[in-house]
């Protein structure tokens, strides 16, 4: 199983899902500012993922 966000090292890892299926890229989102701008630009799809990565910005 993919997960299409995690914590590491003190960032938000996010999988780019406007690449797939041809690429699997993993963006590493370190302020709230980068990750306003993947939920934004819909790197990561739908409302849960959108959710939770915001809920992560509120701690970077």
């Amino acid at each position: 199983m993919i997960r299409p966000l995690f914590w590491e090292e003190g960032h938000l890892v996010l999988l780019d899902q406007t690449r797939l299926p041809w690429e699997e890229r993993w963006l590493r989102l370190r302020s709230w500012e980068e990750v306003a701008e993947a939920i934004r630009a819909l790197r990561g799809r739908g409302a849960p993922a959108s959710g939770l990565a915001a809920a992560h910005a509120s701690v970077l």
